[in-house]
């Protein structure tokens, strides 16, 4: 009931802001009413509208040349509206050409419009401005609306699944919020985060705030050519996300509904009742654990199938998306307006995760020179987690949901949760009960998400613009975490984190186009940003409270309340840029940008950081000498060098600071403060300078498409926590350690097969191979990775010179001894075994090919697509 009311509420909100939205309009058309003098007698005219192979265009705009008046064609590509003799009709459709139409006294008529010159003409989203895509130097992948909402996916990342070469997406947990990693063109970074940064309407953002259907597009930046104008943020690529628009006409409303679930695709082949019986007879006595089997052959026979605890624990999801937008507008004002509400139950029970969203879109054109943008948006996100911590093996949810035996059941006869720790009293690896860890254990997270975007852009004269934007990011979240009286591995607790950051930008640009000769295109552009972040969180916790009442909302009246805590950071980030795109004859093209980075989280001598790039691009196609091939439409090719950064430290990191504590003193409990890490050397921004070679053919009127890339790119200076000797007094620091590099190639194949008035078929292939490998290290010393002690005090990664980053380093396999458990080789044959010196590198973290077949089918207003994803070699 409370999803469905919050669902009913975002409509309300709709209507009552679409209400609001009918207000201006009707005062503007009072307002242009008065002026006129002469009035003409009008009639109705009616047309159609095609495209060149006779196939209606629905939702074509049809405007009165210098009024508000205007209409959107039908499915059929009819419309009809009130003219006068000497009216012009405006006709625009996004991939088409643009028509003034005379009426001239007709009261029918038949329009064609042509496509855009083969798709070349499209608009491209680039840093700080806009591009057409036949004027690209750089790697830029584009996914357009239709294709992000052709599948149903609840995070806008996802539609970036298979469908760009060097990007790779992974699921971060199992949790039903769906987060996704992203990887473009491999790793950077050993301390820092991998992920590209992302940029919404121009401003750094979450996608969290994002629903996927009020996207209009993603623009995927990949090489440094194109990057590097984000300076120190560019390294790991970057995801540019435009949101819709309100458009000139009518006010339009768009209803979407999604309904789904989700399913454990495999469940594991695992013995059952009496399997396991037979095994754990021949397996306690041989380790000798036991001098006789424990079970005979009547109580094996009594087992029979047992508990299935994958069932037990897993569920099918269900998943609805409702989305609602509402558009409009005048020459002068338009808007979007949209809400959405998705509530996706996850695979595990007691999990779930809901989202709501509410966005509006405001653009006005104040004056010839003068124009104004606003959008806000607003996110809600209840989510239920299933915890998977408290250990390995058996002591987390998933671990002990494929560790229990099928013999055990989850209550016990008095329908208590049966502790199953008390039958493996011979194994040090203890077995929780996964049902009494997913019932009687809650960890509820409400974030509130805001986001506000506010530009004004004047043009003084022709080419010239001046753009000041201004942003901010709120996120506030409150983590509620309890677990009951009958979870029976511990007392009842209960811990609250209430964290809250404010992010706040400012960005002043400055473009300036012009020609030369007809022949000689610039594109000027400079500007200045300021960007700061302020971080605070409080955090409680207790335990042992006399019921389960008042949960999280009474931590004082726990029987132990523990210590709590709270932090603060802060940093800002200053930087100034430029850029240069020139254009001889639309044939070579050159680009330059530079920016300076000057970030607070480095100390004073090296707090500035400088980023230049430089591609050249030779349009062969645009040749006198390739008229003769007239099946090749677009034929260009790419190289490009840039160098791009990555702040991979701590706000403060660079800074000695103190830690506060209290020490007995007679009979009092003094505080005291004390450094509490070494003062760290002068730190250096981690670089990355990347070459990328590329090339884009197009044939048939770029029916068919293909792209291909070569790249290769080195990080230097790369930062990471390095261990002190117990005699400097700290446990460790921070150092510029080593390097590491990436090469790969990327190839993407499009193909618009049929191309028919009721049907079509489009084909889109790619496959990408990126090797990752450390070049090197301070000292050329090993770093192990993370220790799983369930399995051995040995680490199961490793970063070594030669190898790929966090290759897997784990012992090898010599079968089953004599007690039928496992042996392994002893690599450096002194007949023992040693963490480090017996384990080898079984392999890469990272597959040697990812690639993805996507297609699509059209039929009359029916439409169908589906598309494959995987990789090799991992």
């Amino acid at each position: 009931m409370k999803r469905e009311k919050n669902v009913f509420h975002l409509v309300g909100v709709l209507c009552l802001a679409v209400a609001l939205q009918f207000f201006p309009a009707s005062t503007w058309a009072e307002t242009n009413v008065f002026p006129i003098v002469n009035q003409q007698s009008t009639y109705t005219v009616t047309g159609n509208i095609v495209d060149g192979k006779g196939e209606p265009i629905i939702g074509a705009n049809v405007v009165l040349k210098g009024s508000a008046t205007g209409v959107v064609t039908d499915v059929d590509g009819n419309f009809s509206m009130s003219v006068s003799g000497n009216d012009v009709l405006m006709v625009s459709y996004i991939g088409y050409n643009s028509l003034e139409i005379p009426v001239k006294g007709q009261k029918s008529l038949n329009i064609v419009m042509k496509e855009n010159v083969e798709s070349l003409d499209e608009i491209v989203v680039i840093g700080y401005g806009t591009m057409k895509k036949k004027d690209l130097t750089g790697s830029v992948s584009a996914i357009k609306a239709d294709e992000i909402t052709a599948f149903a996916v609840s995070n806008p990342i996802q539609a970036l699944q298979g469908r760009v070469p060097g990007v790779v997406l992974s699921q971060n947990t199992g949790d039903p919020s769906g987060d996704y990693s992203i990887r473009i063109r491999g790793v950077n970074s050993i301390k820092g985060d991998n992920a590209p940064l992302y940029i919404i309407d121009g401003i750094p953002a979450s996608t969290s705030s994002v629903n996927t259907y009020d996207i209009e597009s993603m623009e995927i930046l990949k090489d440094a050519s194109a990057t590097a104008i984000y300076g120190s943020r560019g390294a790991n690529g970057v995801v540019m996300i435009t949101t819709k628009k309100g458009k000139t006409g009518k006010t339009t409303v768009s209803y979407d509904f999604e309904y789904g679930f989700q399913k454990q695709i495999k469940k594991l082949d695992l013995m059952n009742a009496r399997e396991w019986g037979r095994f754990y007879n021949e397996y306690l006595v041989n380790a000798d654990i036991l001098s006789e089997a424990p079970f005979s052959e009547a109580d094996i026979a009594a087992m029979g199938k047992g508990v299935d605890w994958q069932s037990e624990v897993f569920q099918n999801a269900p998943i609805s998306n409702h989305n609602i937008n509402v558009s409009g507008g005048t020459d002068n004002v338009s808007y979007f307006i949209s809400g959405s509400a998705m509530m996706k139950d996850g695979l595990i029970h007691n999990s779930s995760y809901d989202k709501y969203n509410l966005r509006s879109s405001l653009d006005l054109k104040m004056s010839k020179m003068v124009s104004a943008s606003l959008n806000m948006g607003y996110s809600l996100i209840n989510q239920m987690n299933q915890s998977d911590g408290g250990g390995n093996g058996g002591s987390s949810m998933i671990g002990a949901t494929y560790s229990a035996a099928p013999v055990f059941y989850p209550y016990d006869e008095n329908g208590d949760y049966k502790d199953l720790r008390s039958w493996y009293s011979w194994s040090s690896h203890e077995i929780k009960n996964p049902i009494c860890m997913a019932y009687e254990s809650t960890y509820k997270t409400v974030t509130n998400l805001t986001n506000i975007n506010a530009a004004i852009n004047f043009q003084p004269v022709k080419g010239l613009s001046v753009k000041a934007t201004f942003g901010l990011e709120g996120s506030d979240s409150r983590y509620d975490a309890y677990t009951t009286k009958k979870y029976i591995y511990q007392n009842n607790s209960a811990s609250v984190n209430h964290k809250r950051s404010t992010n706040v930008i400012n960005e002043d640009i400055v473009n300036y186009d012009f020609t030369v000769d007809k022949i000689h295109s610039f594109n000027l552009m400079g500007g200045f940003t300021y960007q700061q972040n302020v971080y605070k969180s409080i955090a409680a916790s207790g335990n042992t409270f006399l019921s389960d009442v008042q949960q999280t909302n009474n931590l004082s009246s726990a029987g132990t309340v523990n210590t709590p805590s709270t932090s603060y950071s802060k940093w800002a980030l200053m930087s100034y840029l430029g850029r240069i795109n020139y254009s001889f004859n639309g044939k070579y093209l050159v680009t330059a940008s530079f920016r300076a980075d000057g970030s607070s989280r480095y100390s004073e001598g090296s707090r500035w950081g400088y980023f230049p790039s430089g591609a050249l691009a030779w349009r062969i196609s645009e040749e006198p000498f390739m008229k003769q091939f007239d099946k090749v439409t677009n034929l260009k090719l790419r190289l490009g060098y840039g160098r791009t950064g990555s702040s991979a430290i701590d706000p403060y990191m660079t800074q000695n600071l103190l830690n506060t504590g209290k020490t007995a003193t007679g009979s009092d409990n003094v505080p005291y403060y004390a450094p509490s890490s070494t003062f760290p050397e002068d730190l250096k921004w981690e670089t990355t300078s990347q070459w990328d070679i590329g090339a884009d053919l197009g044939l048939f009127n770029q029916r068919l498409r293909f792209t291909a890339d070569y790249y290769y790119k080195k990080t230097t200076d790369l930062l990471n926590t390095v261990s002190l000797p117990s005699s400097s007094g700290y446990s460790s620091t921070v150092r510029n350690i080593g390097s590491m590099s990436n090469r790969g190639v990327e190839l993407l194949v499009e193909a618009d097969v049929v191309q028919k008035k009721d049907f079509g078929f489009t084909l889109q292939f790619n496959i990408a191979h990126n090797k990752n490998r450390v070049e090197e290290l301070a000292d050329g010393d090993d770093i192990l990775g993370t220790t799983y002690s369930n399995y051995g005090s040995g680490s199961i990664t490793i970063i070594r010179e030669g190898e790929p980053l966090g290759a897997f380093y784990v012992y090898k396999d010599a079968g089953l001894d004599e007690k039928g458990s496992l042996s392994y080789v002893d690599m450096n044959g002194d007949g023992q075994y040693t963490d480090t010196e017996d384990r080898y590198i079984a392999g890469s973290p990272f597959p040697d090919f990812t690639y993805g077949l996507n297609c699509g089918f059209r039929y009359k207003n029916w439409d169908f697509n589906f598309f494959l994803q995987g990789v090799r070699h991992v």
